[in-house]
Parts: C-alpha cells; structure tokens; sequence
C-alpha cells in the first residue's frame, strides 16, 4: 500500500510563516519527533476547531495552568489564522453566509442576525459562527479530492492503467495500491506528487509555501513507513528499499 500525503495543508496557508526554512522546519517534526507530533493532535484539534483552555482541561486532562499556556501559544503562533477567520466571520454577518474552498457558499443566517462576540450574543448565533469558522479551513480538503482526479485522469490514459490503483482518501492523505515494479512506481511518484503540488487558485497561493507532498510505502505493515524523496532517481529508491529492508531484519 502507498501513501500520497501533504505535509503543507491548506490550513498551512494561513499560519505565521516567515520562509521556506520554516516550513522546512515544521515539516521536519514528523521524523525528528513523532511521539511529540501525535500528543500534540488532540489540544491542536481542539483549538482549531475554537476550543477553549476549558476544553483542553476536560478532553485532554490538563491543568488549568498548563491549558491556558497551551491555549496561548496557540493563539500567538497562528494569530494571522484567528484574524483571517474573525474577518470572515464579520463578513458573514452582513452577506448571510461564509465562502469556502472553491467558491462553495454555506449559508450563516443566524450571524447577520445578531451582533457577535458580545456577552449577549445567542449561545445558537456563537455555535453557527465556530461551525462557519471551522468549514472554511477543513473543506480545503477538497484540494485532496482534486489531486486524486487529476492524477487518476493521467493514469487511465496511460499504460499504467491496471497497475494503480486508489484505495482511499481521508484529510490530506490519498492511499493506493500499485503493482511491485520499479517503472510503475517512479510513474508514480512523479506524476502523483505534480497533482498535488497544484495552486492556482489565488486563495491558496502564498510567496513562503509552495503545496507539496511527499510519497510513502507501507511494508510489510501500516507501522513500518518508508519515505520515497521527491525527484528520486531509481538508485536513490533501491538503495532506501536496502535500507528499510535491513531495519526490520534488525
């Protein structure tokens, strides 16, 4: 089974990022520390989608100390996020409704209807603008959608046709089953990771982040992951192949 994800999200867009060392940088934590990474979900998670340190305190268990310092830093890192989304929402409470990704509108009737972030402000009106909020960043998944289009579109054109296969999408991720064969995986490789690296649409186009992904090969199990590189010549992949293959027989 082979693995197309997207380390630069489109949500990533939105973040404080001042070069391409930084996006380097936070791509770099999947490898350097995992166990850190995957702790870090739930809290992320949970203020993304407008969580409070009250939320953390009582999904993840945390002190209101330690909550509070979560929820501040997530505030100070991703500021230009909060503040894009705030600007959307005040927009949203004119025009009735909220623009997501590829120009879908969802319909916000209860925001124009009241006046928001006020303490007198319908618990309903609130609850609609943290669902509007959340809308316009997860359905920039629908960039996965359009990847996997556009690269099974090449693939039934090609003589590749029998030999890939896709399994599923789920977020950022796609999922395939190829044949074992060098040639079909360089195809692969090449063809897949150039659909994914599409931004033409001027919402998502960024002079620090360019989209990009990187293919993986899961063997012999979903817990073992090889990384293949982008661009990576039939050499490179064999020698990495040699490698993964002596780890496990560690």
């Amino acid at each position: 089974m082979l693995k197309l994800s997207d380390p630069v999200t489109p949500g990533s867009l939105k973040k404080v990022v001042s070069s391409e060392h930084d996006v380097q940088r936070i791509n770099s934590i999947k490898k350097k520390y995992p166990t850190w990474r995957q702790d870090s979900k739930p809290p992320t998670f949970a203020l993304t989608y407008q969580g409070t340190y009250i939320t953390l305190m009582a999904n993840c268990g945390f002190t209101k100390e330690l909550a509070q310092s979560i929820e501040a830093g997530y505030h100070e890192l991703y500021k230009v996020s909060d503040q894009w989304v705030a600007d959307r929402l005040t927009e949203a409470s004119k025009v009735g409704y909220v623009t997501l990704a590829f120009g879908l509108r969802l319909r916000t009737p209860l925001l124009k209807q009241v006046v928001m972030n006020t303490s007198k402000t319908p618990f309903e009106a609130a609850a609609e603008g943290r669902t509007a909020g959340n809308a316009m960043g997860q359905s920039y998944c629908m960039l996965n959608s359009r990847a996997g289009s556009e690269f099974m579109g090449k693939v039934r054109k090609s003589k590749y046709r029998l030999d890939i296969k896709p399994s599923a999408q789920i977020h950022d991720a796609q999922y395939f089953m190829i044949r074992d064969d060098m040639e079909t995986l360089m195809y692969f490789n090449e063809h897949v990771v150039e659909a994914v690296a599409w931004q033409e649409d001027p919402l998502i186009q960024n002079e620090h982040i360019d989209m990009s992904g990187e293919v993986s090969i899961f063997y012999p199990n979903w817990s073992k992951e090889l990384t293949i590189p982008n661009n990576a010549t039939v050499g490179t992949i064999q020698t990495l192949i040699k490698k993964h293959v002596e780890k496990l027989n560690e």
